[in-house]
């Protein structure tokens, strides 16, 4: 079974666009029938792939993580311009 870890960047109609984590220089697209419903954009999950199924899996903690960096750069960003 292959596993990897990607961002849900966006939904466009029924797909689930993907960049995969850190580099997100990857896409994957997939139907979003096949998320759970708890899966948001910005959301860290780790994607297995056996027999052409998808199983998709959030990453807490990941997310809370990278949310967390992100939050501190745009502070960062802000305060320079003071």
């Amino acid at each position: 079974m292959k596993s990897n870890k990607y961002t849900l960047d966006r939904v466009e109609g029924e797909l689930a666009v993907f960049l995969k984590y850190p580099s997100e220089t990857e896409t994957l697209h997939i139907s979003t029938s096949e998320l759970d419903e708890g899966v948001k954009e910005g959301d860290i999950v780790l994607i297995s792939i056996e027999n052409d199924i998808y199983k998709v899996e959030r990453l807490v903690e990941n997310t809370a993580n990278q949310r967390e960096k992100v939050q501190g750069l745009l502070e960062k960003l802000k305060n320079q311009r003071k």
